[in-house]
């Protein structure tokens, strides 16, 4: 699933955290929360490679307010995950599934750019948002990746804002888990073997693309998160 969920990331852009977390609650590989662990792990780990040496595209007032009003709700999203986990975990996964099917219709459309910045109060609003989906699930993306592809933005200026905004919802929720004594030594195993395939599956998404338009491996993405989205809405509701 680190595989197939790298490869997908690396030729559309996005939907990493999309693509595991739906298959290995679906397949039944791991439960949610140690999931979301290992996306929060992986996730910081390529951020950080990706981030580095890339000050001059980053903004950093949208970084800023995005964050902090991110860092304010990441604890709440943790605390309903681990409500739910126990006697709702059907519940959890209806939950996990509607937003898997929102996230893939949002992620597949093409907002129209603005002609002006929006002002500071939806940038927290989506901010917010995304922090509170970071924290049950480790999935911040489609709030904030919606937001900034309405800014009148450079390509780079967006892709390295997502990525900081990502790596810091990540770290403050690793330091929640810690806390709470969840980052232990199966989990960290798991990771450790894990970002060996992350980079090697980078390079082969980099290397041999499949032979398919943008616009191709955006519906293919589209059709992948939706259809696990309903299987698993199916699934906690049996």
């Amino acid at each position: 699933m680190v595989a197939l969920a790298t490869y997908a990331q690396t030729i559309t852009g996005f939907a990493f955290g999309l693509i595991f977390m739906a298959g290995v609650v679906l397949l039944g590989i791991v439960p949610v929360a140690m999931g979301a662990i290992l996306i929060s792990i992986l996730s910081l780990f390529n951020c950080a490679v990706a981030l580095y040496g890339k000050r001059a595209t980053l903004d950093r007032r949208i970084v800023l307010i995005s964050a902090l009003s991110g860092l304010m709700t990441v604890f709440p999203g943790v605390w309903v995950l681990a409500v739910l986990s126990g006697e709702y975990v059907d519940w959890l996964k209806v939950i996990l599934g509607v937003a898997i099917m929102l996230s893939s219709l949002m992620l597949v459309r093409h907002p129209k750019p603005r002609r002006s910045r929006s002002p500071a109060w939806s940038f927290a609003l989506f901010g917010g948002l995304s922090g509170f989906m970071g924290g049950m699930f480790s999935t911040s993306g489609p709030p904030m990746v919606y937001q900034l592809y309405r800014q009148p933005l450079t390509q780079a200026v967006i892709r390295d804002c997502l990525l900081l905004i990502f790596a810091i919802n990540s770290l403050q929720r690793l330091t929640i888990v810690t806390f709470q004594g969840a980052l232990n030594a199966s989990v960290i195993g798991a990771a450790a073997a894990a970002i060996p395939v992350v980079v090697i599956f980078t390079w082969l998404g980099r290397r041999y693309p499949p032979p398919l338009s943008v616009r191709s491996l955006r519906r293919l993405a589209f059709l992948l998160l939706l259809g696990s989205g309903i299987s698993l809405c199916l699934s906690g509701l049996s």
